[in-house]
């Protein structure tokens, strides 16, 4: 009985936790296949606008995202690039962008001082001064956009009542092992949980590699420097436009985001970073995202004194984990640039970055250490400290 006794619990809590999870697997499923993009905008609001890009170093792919802005089939648009350095290896990138473009509207802004402790927000902040227009689109730099992107992105602001406009993303990896991991989890994990989560709620998220804003809504929330310490600056985005009686719209876009993780560590390093974010900013979701992995009820349902239904629950999870992998390529045309048996590979990795973000609030972003702390917000921890 002592023996049998954890092994029928396990069986229990795996039955449990495999049925919350092929729920949440089928409801994935819908949510991406409903989910209907535009490739082309509609009507004839064009206002002018301004692309902000924060740089930060020169990683594969710098110089195509950075065109793709600049190829936009647009009436009137400004690109302000941001960088914290003179020294930075992305600045090369941009200058001979300037000069490939000579006729588009463009502006260095080099600067820096740090308003807080989240090194994207402070460059935005610095280089808000530039900004000529009304409607602010604030696009990550490892994003690559279509010639159509700012024709659909803007068209929500229409509504003086939107105060946000964002796009979910797919990841397109470079070469390399860790790439291709890191774009997985992007693919596989963060795009259906994203619809998920906007099935059930009114959106106050604003997805970090693209947001739009006016200048009226931007002033609303305090502005960019209000926002430089900000542990996630998109849930905070997102949060604070709700606060300040705006909404938040979702764009009927998913933009492509460029993945180059140099090696298997630093990938790690960067997934317990977005992992310890979403614990700091939403405990309650970071708890539940238990049910976005199959490794757990797999574990429980075959493991000692397995059971004919554990063993057929644990294959409908399974099922249903590539049909979500299958579904989300074939959906949203990302490229089949890894064999599918890497899909156990990434549950793995996944679900252990997930338990290891419960150990420590510290994040590691690029050179700096950051301890995420109340409000959302986060400190950068003394360089003496143990």
């Amino acid at each position: 009985m002592n023996l049998y006794f954890p092994s029928a619990l396990s069986q229990i809590i795996g039955h449990l936790l495999g049925v919350a999870t092929i729920v949440y697997f089928s409801l994935a499923l819908w949510q991406v296949w409903r989910f209907r993009e535009r490739r082309h905008g509609v009507g004839d609001f064009r206002p002018p606008v301004t692309i902000m890009a924060p740089v930060y170093g020169a990683p594969p792919g710098l110089y195509e995202c950075l065109r793709s802005f600049c190829r936009q089939r647009y009436p009137q648009f400004q690109i302000v690039f941001g960088l914290h350095s003179a020294d930075d290896a992305g600045r090369a990138v941009i200058e001979r962008l300037i000069a490939e473009f000579p006729t588009l509207d463009t502006a260095l802004v080099i600067d820096g001082r740090r308003a807080g402790t989240n090194p994207k927000m402070c460059n935005l902040a610095n280089m808000i001064r530039a900004v000529k227009h009304d409607v602010i689109l604030m696009l990550d730099s490892d994003v690559e956009v279509d010639p159509n992107f700012l024709s659909v992105v803007v068209e929500p602001l229409r509504d003086p009542a939107v105060g946000g406009v964002t796009c979910a993303y797919h990841a397109l990896p470079q070469p390399g092992l860790s790439s291709a991991l890191g774009a997985m989890h992007i693919n596989d994990w963060f795009l259906p949980s994203a619809f998920v989560d906007l099935s059930r709620r009114e959106m106050d998220i604003c997805y970090g590699a693209a947001i739009g804003v006016t200048r009226q809504s931007l002033a609303a929330i305090g502005g960019l420097e209000a926002l430089a310490s900000a542990v996630a600056q998109d849930d905070v985005f997102g949060q604070r436009l709700v606060e300040a009686g705006y909404k938040v719209v979702l764009a009927p876009r998913v933009v492509a985001t460029v993945v180059a993780e140099p090696s298997l560590p630093s990938l790690v390093k960067h997934e317990l970073r977005w992992m310890r974010t979403v614990r700091a900013c939403r405990p309650r979701d970071h708890a539940l995202a238990v049910v976005m992995f199959a490794l757990p009820p797999t574990l429980l349902l075959c493991g000692p004194g397995a059971r004919l239904s554990g063993l057929v629950l644990a294959s409908l999870v399974w099922t249903l984990r590539y049909a979500l992998h299958f579904t989300v390529r074939a959906r949203f045309r990302v490229p089949r640039t890894h064999a599918a048996w890497l899909v156990p590979v990434r549950e793995c990795l996944g679900f252990g970055i997930w338990l290891v973000s419960f150990t420590s609030r510290t994040m590691h972003w690029g050179e700096h250490v950051l301890i995420g702390g109340e409000g959302r917000s986060m400190r950068m921890r003394d360089p003496n400290s143990p």
